[in-house]
């Protein structure tokens, strides 16, 4: 039965938009707000059971209080008592991310995947920081804006069905299986982890053009999953990069302990990646893909291409062959023709070759030397005659030393037919002198210098370096190469949206020193200009009238190393008969925002 033209307690329904098996979503308006909204009423078949509504309820009343740009926003729900169960979000105008994908294929560079599940994984973040688990991620599940910001939805619906009810619905979620965490099919309880495996899925789908674990039929599909059985991407994907392929796995582990433990995990993973390449502004970049996904795709690869040179050429400076060599070939991937990559190329092979001989030669070298030390040896061995030991001469006792009762000791028998020694005068010693002695200077070593590393220091999102005492470096980066001696070094970033922050960081000799440092925002001012004045205004556990905001305004701080230099604020305004008014905002570090409005009467 169709609801279009009907009225769902104060809204108004205008027309579908879509349905499934649980629910058919609407296009409404608020008759209140006079807005826009989005209805998904549930089917009779979960609408007359009681433990779905109370689920739904449950579930509504958890994810009414996520507030993040990249979460469908909640509005209301349906009463228990009400005909309907209903469930009311913000509407947004947009496709969702399966049909933007059918529509474009398989997307043409894996770094586009990682920037939309960046997005996705970010929300969900938020989410798990809430203790809200989704439980039914999928392509499906996520709106993109036609502004390109994309918006992830349906929260916790899974869990208004049993495990044995999801095998059995038609429509929604025939598609979920796919899905589906190994756990969640053995009928354990859901966690973040669980989450993290479909965020993997929705990875490798949008990296290699088809889902890990398809099969003929569901339950084939499920014993893919369960066996942990997929394909490497990197067969079907030359252009995919190792350390996306290895983030890609660690969501599809088949055990939960060796997957990302939360999305926050996931999203600073996916974030450090394509900072490296420089893409740090995920969200501006994915707005410009979606508004001209052609051009944006044509004008990525150099973007990509020129990265991976200047990194290889680097790695190859420091010695880091097998490193160099991944993003030589990644570059040669995207671009088969490519001189530059070719000629370090070569020139590695060159060098190889050099190294080869010359070992060859050194061992030939070696091999003659100690066969001519071996054959001189053994001829003057055999030449070699009996060492005959001189007689120590005789000493002869002088006339004062004789007067003074001294004895020469006795002479040796000479052997017969020597001469007898005749005694001679003794010798005439000097009388010792007194003599100073000079004092010698002690012999000093020279200092050994410890030699410099090679550093990579990835600032989130971006800023300016120093280290030390040493001069700040000329650009604010994700991402700065630096050569520094073993041992602690203090590292200050600053920019011009930062307040100077101090990190410690200790280099290692011989091992891979990589170090993620973060920005520290300035704070900024929030006030509120809202009617009626003494409405009452929360930000996180702070609360004050409006008026009071005015005079005493809120002092917004975020947490070191944010996605983006902006400040995200949830707040809430409240009065008795008004509608309560909850919203996030965001706003620049360092800059006083007043926000106005007014609480609409119940």
């Amino acid at each position: 039965m169709t609801h279009i033209g009907r009225n769902i307690g104060r809204y108004r329904i205008l027309e579908e938009l879509g349905s499934g098996g649980m629910s058919v979503v609407y296009k409404g308006l608020d008759t209140a707000l006079d807005r826009e909204v989005a209805v998904k009423v549930l089917h009779p078949h979960l609408a007359n059971k009681s433990e779905s509504r109370r689920r739904l309820a449950r579930e509504a009343k958890a994810v009414a209080r996520l507030h993040h740009p990249n979460i469908l926003e909640v509005f209301d729900f349906s009463a228990e008592g009400a005909q309907d169960a209903f469930l009311v979000t913000e509407y947004v105008r947009g496709r969702t991310l399966k049909q933007c994908v059918d529509e474009l294929g398989r997307l043409e560079l894996p770094e586009l995947a990682a920037m939309a599940v960046h997005e996705i994984a970010a929300a969900l973040a938020h989410a798990h920081e809430s203790g809200v688990i989704h439980r039914d991620l999928k392509p499906e599940n996520v709106m993109v804006r036609e502004d390109g910001v994309l918006k992830l939805m349906d929260f916790g619906i899974a869990k208004l069905l049993d495990i044995e009810e999801r095998m059995t619905v038609t429509g929604a979620l025939v598609g979920s299986p796919a899905h589906m965490a190994p756990e969640i099919i053995e009928g354990h309880e859901a966690g973040p982890e669980t989450d993290i495996f479909s965020l993997g899925t929705i990875l490798y789908a949008l990296i290699v053009g088809r889902l890990p674990f398809t099969a003929a039929n569901a339950t084939a599909t499920l014993k893919r999953i369960l066996d942990g059985n997929y394909e490497d991407p990197r067969q079907r994907v030359p252009t995919l990069s190792d350390e996306l392929a290895d983030i890609c796995a660690t969501c599809l582990a088949r055990d939960p302990a060796r997957r990302y433990p939360n999305a926050s995990k996931l999203r600073d993973a996916l974030g450090d990646y394509l900072a490296g390449l420089g893409f740090a502004r995920v969200g501006e970049e994915l707005a410009s893909f979606f508004a001209d996904p052609p051009s944006y795709q044509k004008l990525m690869r150099p973007r990509i291409i020129a990265t991976l040179l200047e990194r290889g050429e680097r790695l190859l400076a420091e010695k880091r062959t097998p490193r160099a060599l991944a993003c030589l070939n990644q570059v040669l991937a995207l671009d088969g023709t490519n001189a530059r990559a070719l000629g370090l190329l070569k020139g590695l092979e060159r060098e190889r070759r050099v190294k080869r001989w010359r070992a060859r030669g050194l061992k030939l070298g070696a091999g003659v030397l100690v066969a001519s030390v071996l054959g001189v040896g053994f001829h003057l061995f055999q030449r070699r005659a009996p060492d005959a030991t001189p007689a120590a001469p005789a000493r002869v006792t002088s006339a004062q030393e004789q007067k003074r009762g001294v004895v020469a000791p006795a002479a040796k028998t000479e052997p017969s037919g020597s001469l007898p020694v005749s005694p001679g005068p003794a010798p005439v010693r000097p009388a010792p002198e007194k003599r100073i002695a000079a004092r010698a200077e002690p012999v000093r070593p020279e200092p050994v210098r410890a030699v410099p590393e090679p550093v990579s220091i990835l600032v989130r999102p971006y800023g300016y370096i120093r280290v030390d005492q040493g001069a700040r470096s000329e650009q604010p980066l994700t991402r700065h190469a630096v050569e520094l001696p073993p041992g602690r070094h203090t590292v200050t970033i600053t920019c011009d949206y930062c307040e100077d922050a101090q990190e410690t960081i200790e280099v290692r000799p011989g091992v891979e020193n990589v170090f993620r440092l973060r920005a520290l925002l300035k704070s900024s001012r929030l006030s509120f200009a809202y009617e009626p004045a003494d409405a009452v205004v929360r930000v996180g556990g702070e609360v004050r009238t409006a008026r009071e905001s005015q005079e005493r305004p809120f002092e917004i701080q975020s947490p070191r190393g944010p996605a983006s230099f902006q400040h995200r604020v949830e707040y809430e305004v409240s009065h008795n008969g008004y509608l309560t008014e909850r919203r996030a905002v965001s706003i620049e570090p360092g800059k006083p925002t007043t926000l106005r409005g007014a609480l609409v009467a119940e």
